[in-house]
């Protein structure tokens, strides 16, 4: 028996619209106002000229694991028309349209000289997206026909999976047309509006000095309400509110890593994390770089101010509280003030400031005043000492500041600490860095060094009474030598447990685990691909990974069919009834096929193929007629709700705006049946050109975790679905992700690219971790006791799914021979996992 989720009707469901009402508005709280110099908001029914690539080709979403199919794309141009905004530059895109088409065909010729089948150029067309370069001039008769005082110009970029961005024209830089284009503009009108409908940070020094630039709003990739949230913010109905989650550099040159990262010194074997702990913010403000945007800034259409108020200690937490007034006298509106920390510097190194806690305000009226309550725990201001294995307070004062950028803060507090204390203790990593320079500021460089604190700043004194030592990893090893593995190993011999027993409570996990044999348990280490090879039914297609192999016979536990989405093992649903879990990309959303057709055998027609639109009656017009006169079946429509890019979801700076999403999210796995979502994406935004960065939260490890925490919180709160945190670790560049080896500290390996994930499991308990392709000091993440088992489970104390990401580590012949010949006891922690997630959904 199978078990299908999808409708066989087109017509959109009731919840449809609701969750794109919700991710509209997330959308434009999320979107960031860099400048605005008198041109925004827009006056409705005031017309516009609208000129850019992205103006009717608006980019959506990136390419790879976070592309999503939504059932409406509203564009900028139909945003602003919905919106009330008349456009009166339709001539000039129609021509656009034209040349983009002349674009098109020349990729689509170079596609279709990719041999093989129609599968084939698929797969060329996905791995070699079209992006066109041409950007047609405007023209004096297009201004003169436009009319009006005011030009829209929209910056289109896009990235993905298996690339990092280039710093060259047309990605990192403008191009010439672009800016030929924009000083045209700037010469002809009163306003110039340009949209950003980015991946992520472009060089913004030639837009900051446009003679008449009226604003530039970051818009960013936000599913099919990207032009409907930009008209949001761009009329005033949203007054802008969102925060940057990375700090944007006045040229890529001014990144420490700017001439190392990925394929910049051609060299992607060995990516030497040299600048260690000093990763955006902390690198601009410890060696006095004077960013274009600072981490935390945002404009807003109104004007706030705060007054710092009381600092308190209450055993472990901090509490600080301010007094934030909009001082405007038009719009009402938020913000978000930030709490940040400068350490003593003592034998450890400190960069000049760190982020340890932040709050954003209701909507504030104009002239209202809101009271925050900033809260932060006495160990986000720890630091990993590699000397004593330990996470310490060195003694010392430590400086609270609020402000509401990194660049804009006040002095609130001081907590004396007066003598050196060790809070947790921990092991160390068996694999070692062997870095042999590191970035080190130098004295006089840093923000507020030097600096005079002001009178009567409140003082607290911590004491090492308040917060006890902590040996982070002694429980685990006392729970995991109690077990004698040989002696269950020899009590369930021959038991054939199975997974409804577990859930009566008639055995334990280990109990199940222990009576499979080696041969079941190669199965659920390896999934369904495992299956695919015994059967003969071979890999996966593309496009989805379909359900076509074998049925259950008890008629009691279905076999769960999710077209799009990848699965365990169905093949111990008979004699365990294990059942298999369905799991599904992206970062924007659940990524399912959209539409298919199935045979009365359940049967996947096409493979999916005939479902995909865009660009598909192009690659092979003859095969594609064989194609489709196939025998059809079955009919099924299954869209989901693409979401936010995470960096706009970042940018909201909102716990409320995350927890929303994450409810989305798993409302719509329990309606199609996913079980596992593989995501959030938690990677650091080490480097401006990172391919996959839109898919990551930030630079800053503390708001990466608590905004995934949040996340994952709403989605697994009612059960039934399950997050998948990744990639752990370090998976920040695309540029040969599999080979790529990263030379890092143990100490910025603990502060930066592990605390966001430590901060999700601790307080949100994810049910998976996927790891990265990478190697880590030498070793594959993937196969790390370092990061998965003395972090993750003996300190964090995971409990959860650990799974590769997909291809990583071995050929699938290799992986499924290796599995089978390994001894049982090696494979009972990897059941008993499986088990748990799935006992607890």
């Amino acid at each position: 028996m199978k078990r299908f989720y999808a409708v066989k009707k087109a017509a959109p469901e009731s919840w449809e619209a609701r969750h794109t009402d919700m991710v509209r508005e997330v959308s434009a709280r999320g979107m960031v106002l860099l400048e605005n110099r008198g041109g925004l908001p827009l006056e409705k029914g005031k017309p516009v000229a609208l000129y850019g690539y992205g103006a009717r080709n608006t980019a959506y979403c990136g390419y790879g694991a976070a592309s999503i199919n939504s059932r409406e794309n509203i564009s900028i141009e139909q945003g602003l028309l919905e919106s009330g905004i008349p456009i009166t530059s339709t001539k000039y895109l129609d021509r656009y349209d034209q040349a983009i088409k002349a674009e098109e065909e020349a990729y689509f010729q170079e596609i279709r000289k990719v041999g093989g089948t129609l599968f084939d150029r698929l797969v060329a067309m996905y791995s070699r997206q079209f992006t066109p370069v041409c950007q047609l001039p405007v023209t004096g008769q297009d201004v003169e026909v436009s009319g009006g005082d005011t030009a829209v110009f929209v910056i289109t970029r896009i990235s993905g999976e298996g690339a990092d961005r280039k710093p060259v024209s047309g990605d990192y830089l403008l191009t010439e047309a672009e800016k030929s284009n924009l000083t045209f503009l700037s010469d002809h009108y009163r306003w110039v509006i340009v949209l950003l409908n980015t991946v992520g940070p472009i060089d913004m020094e030639f837009l900051r000095q446009l003679p008449h630039l009226g604003a530039v709003l970051f818009v960013g990739l936000n599913g099919g309400v990207t032009g409907g949230a930009a008209a949001d913010v761009l009329t005033g109905r949203i007054t802008p509110e969102g925060k940057l989650t990375a700090t944007w550099g006045r040229h890529y040159g001014d990144y420490p890593n700017a001439g190392t990262f990925g394929l910049m010194d051609g060299e992607t074997e060995d990516e030497l994390y040299s600048e260690d702990i000093y990763v955006g913010y902390r690198y601009f403000d410890s060696f006095g770089v004077e960013p274009a945007y600072p981490f935390g800034y945002g404009l807003s259409y109104t004007q706030f101010d705060w007054e710092n108020g009381t600092v308190q200690l209450s055993g472990d937490t901090i509490s600080v509280t301010a007094a934030v007034t909009n001082k405007g006298s038009i719009y009402a509106g938020r913000e978000v003030l930030q709490l940040y920390v400068t350490c003593p510097v003592g034998r450890l190194d400190q960069p000049a400031q760190r982020l340890v806690g932040f709050q954003k305000t209701g909507i504030l009226k104009p002239g209202e005043c809101g009271i925050l309550h900033i809260e932060t725990d006495i160990a986000d201001l720890a630091s990993y000492s590699e000397a004593e294995n330990a996470w310490v307070l060195e003694k010392g004062n430590y400086i609270l500041r609020v402000g509401n950028s990194s660049r804009n803060t006040r002095p609130a507090g001081i907590l004396r600490v007066n003598e050196d204390a060790i809070l947790e203790r921990c092991r160390p990593f068996g694999a070692k860095c062997d870095l042999t320079e590191k970035f080190r500021p130098r004295s006089g460089d840093a923000l507020y060094s030097g600096e005079n604190l002001p009178d009567g700043l409140p003082v607290l004194v911590w004491r090492q009474e308040n917060c006890p030592l902590v040996h982070s990893y002694r429980k685990r090893e006392r729970e995991t030598q109690a077990l004698s593995e040989d002696k269950l190993l020899q009590d369930c011999e021959g038991r054939n447990y199975t997974f409804q027993q577990l859930l009566r409570g008639e055995c334990t996990v280990e109990e199940l685990t222990a009576s499979l044999s080696p041969e079941e348990l190669a199965l659920v280490c390896v999934g369904n691909e495992a299956e695919k090879q015994d059967s003969g039914t071979g890999g996966g297609s593309l496009v989805c990974a379909s359900d076509n192999t074998g049925t259950n016979q008890t008629g009691t536990i279905p076999r769960e069919v999710v077209v799009g989405a990848s699965y365990t093992t169905a093949a111990l649903l008979e004699s365990r009834t294990l059942p298999n879990v369905p799991m599904a990309d992206g970062g924007c959303g659940i990524r399912l096929l959209p539409e298919y057709e199935m045979d009365n055998n359940g049967k996947l027609l096409t493979a999916g193929i005939s479902a995909i639109k865009n660009g598909i009656h192009l690659l092979d017009e003859q095969e594609l007629d064989v194609m489709e006169a196939a025998p059809r079946g079955g009919r099924y429509w299954q869209y989901t709700t693409a979401l936010p890019m995470a960096v706009i979801l970042a940018q909201t700076w909102d716990p409320e705006c995350w927890r929303t999403m994450g409810e989305i999210e798993q409302r719509e796995m329990r309606r199609f049946g996913v079980k596992l979502w593989l995501a959030p994406g938690m990677n650091i935004h080490r480097n401006p050109l990172g391919g996959r960065n839109f898919e990551y939260y930030s630079e800053d490890p503390f708001l990466t975790g608590i905004c995934a925490a949040q996340i994952i919180q709403g989605l697994q709160k009612n059960r039934g679905a399950g997050a998948t945190i990744k990639h752990v670790a370090c998976n920040n560049q695309e540029e040969n992700r599999s080979g790529m080896n990263a030379h890092v500290s143990e100490r910025a390996l603990r502060e930066i690219y592990l605390k966001g994930y430590e901060i999700a499991v601790r307080q949100a308990k994810p049910l998976a971790i996927m790891t990265g392709h990478n190697l880590v000091n030498g070793i594959n993440s993937a196969e790390s006791y370092d990061l998965l088992t003395q972090t993750a489970r003996e300190e964090w104390g995971f409990e959860g799914l650990v799974m590769t990401d997909w291809g990583t580590t071995a050929k699938l012949t290799g992986t499924i021979n290796m599995v089978r010949q390994t001894a049982t006891p090696v494979c009972v922690p990897v059941l008993t996992c499986l088990c748990l997630a799935v006992r607890r959904n």
